[in-house]
């Protein structure tokens, strides 16, 4: 098998829990993150096709964010793409997280260097989220920002659960077997503690094929956290080639966090300058009669 072939790294969950109504909203910013995945202009029925949305109901939603300006109209070729006051609206966020360039030039690197692709999560509730995600290639079946990933099987949530007690993991693992009935069979919180333990001593985590078949990740944690939210970072191969390159993408990640960060960097120019200043209260004005 070669890493060519188009096996899905991780799939999108349809229904559970990123996809549950929130209407209009959830679409909006799908497309948005469908745009930066895609990077490239794209029609409507391309949007409905890649988020299975009704064409009507995309092709208004889309015209509504023409006029409101976040997205342009190329009505020769009847595309969308979207415009600089998208950019604007994170900029002031992206400055204070990625501050001089360290982490996103981490993961750039990581990718290069590995010739796969490379994941920053959080925990969010249950699951670990992908805030932001950097392939070797230009493209990746089902891949992109946003993805929940079930905490106690994906690797990226297995470093983010080494932080929490012992006790806690059972609790959530017993969240976790009630709630999603994703997978065939429940957590066992004994394995899932042996594979923590194993994390603590070693500072890396693994699934092979436990969330997606024929994917793997090998993760470890960031030295820095953003405004309290630790960070974990990961980087995705195929199942068949996890131990053959297992030991140089441990190498990678550890050489790779050694050369771009250093406490006294990560404790002054990221945790604390990430979190927003405080601001007078925004009202949007009423419009006149």
């Amino acid at each position: 098998m070669t890493y060519d072939e188009e096996i899905p790294l991780t799939d999108y969950i349809l229904n559970e829990p990123y996809g549950k109504s929130v209407g209009a909203v959830h679409r909006g910013l799908e497309i948005f993150e469908l745009f930066s995945v895609e990077q490239c202009s794209l029609t409507v029925g391309e949007i409905s096709e890649k988020l299975g949305y009704p064409q009507s109901s995309t092709s208004v939603l889309l015209h509504g964010l023409h006029k409101l300006g976040y997205l342009a109209y190329d009505r020769y070729n009847r595309t969308f793409y979207p415009t600089v006051r998208v950019s604007f609206l994170g900029m002031w966020m992206y400055h204070r997280i990625f501050n001089d360039g360290s982490l996103l030039k981490l993961m750039e690197d990581l990718a290069s260097a590995s010739g796969h692709v490379v994941l920053l999560a959080i925990q969010n509730g249950l699951y670990a989220q992908y805030m932001h995600i950097v392939s070797a290639r230009t493209s990746r079946v089902g891949l992109k920002p946003g993805l929940m990933r079930p905490i106690c099987r994906a690797a990226v949530g297995k470093v983010l659960l080494t932080l929490n007690e012992d006790e806690e993991i059972r609790r959530i693992v017993r969240n976790v077997n009630i709630m999603d009935n994703t997978f065939a069979e429940p957590v066992d919180p004994d394995i899932l503690l042996e594979e923590i333990y194993e994390c603590r001593r070693t500072g890396f985590a693994y699934s092979r094929s436990s969330v997606t078949s024929g994917s793997s990740v090998i993760a470890t944690q960031l030295p820095l956290n953003v405004a309290g939210v630790p960070l974990a970072i990961g980087i995705g191969v195929h199942s068949s080639e996890f131990e053959d390159v297992k030991c140089r993408i441990q190498s990678l990640l550890t050489s790779s966090l050694a050369q771009h960060f250093n406490s006294s960097v990560v404790s002054a120019n990221m945790t604390s300058s990430w979190i927003p200043p405080t601001q007078s209260h925004y009202r949007v004005p009423k419009k006149q009669d």
